[in-house]
């Protein structure tokens, strides 16, 4: 299965995605202004924005992962296994979310994107489960560039710069933010 949005959901999703975009260009500016751990600002605005609901030592974790890996290009499988390393806990929507930080051309692993596109991280329990949830985040690599690149993707990336023509965003931001817009009712709360 792979993306599957009509032009009239993309039109309902555009306009809803003004505020969570307006977080999001500004935790991209603030990424490299200082080191993370110390930016109090930026801690605040991130975990509003990703709804990062983790103790102090979690967080301080994961903002010191952070700041080792803005300057650097890194995978998700080396993220992934670092938050784990740090924390004892799988944790794949921190770590795509941590990673499209430093990267926006990457995906997040989001339970209503992955509702979208009929996806599921594997259970706990699962045979391989480091090595599943890394395919899954290829799986979205290839789901969305593959979706970018058809008439729907294109008038997706169209749209959103004609609504929002001073937004740097990249093409695979556009759809995360609108997938996570087209959701049922009892997914917004």
């Amino acid at each position: 299965m792979t993306v599957r949005l009509e032009k009239a959901q993309i039109d309902t999703a555009l306009p809803r995605i003004k505020p969570g975009l307006n977080q999001y260009l500004s935790i991209q500016k603030d990424r490299y202004t200082g080191d993370i751990r110390s930016n109090r600002s930026f801690k605040r605005q991130f975990n509003h924005f990703y709804r990062v609901r983790r103790g102090v030592e979690w967080q301080s974790h994961f903002f010191a992962l952070l700041e080792s890996k803005k300057s650097r290009q890194t995978q998700f499988s080396e993220v992934f296994d670092a938050l784990h390393k740090a924390t004892n806990r799988y944790e794949a929507s921190f770590a795509s979310k941590l990673l499209a930080t430093i990267n926006p051309s990457m995906p997040i692993i989001d339970s209503i994107v992955l509702r979208n596109l009929n996806l599921k991280l594997p259970a706990w329990n699962t045979k391989n489960r480091l090595a599943r949830i890394c395919e899954l985040h290829s799986t979205l690599v290839v789901y969305f560039n593959e979706f970018l690149s058809t008439e729907k993707g294109k008038y997706l990336v169209q749209q959103f710069h004609a609504m929002y023509p001073d937004a740097d965003v990249t093409g695979i931001k556009i759809l995360d933010l609108v997938l996570w817009q087209t959701r049922a009712p009892r997914d917004t709360q």
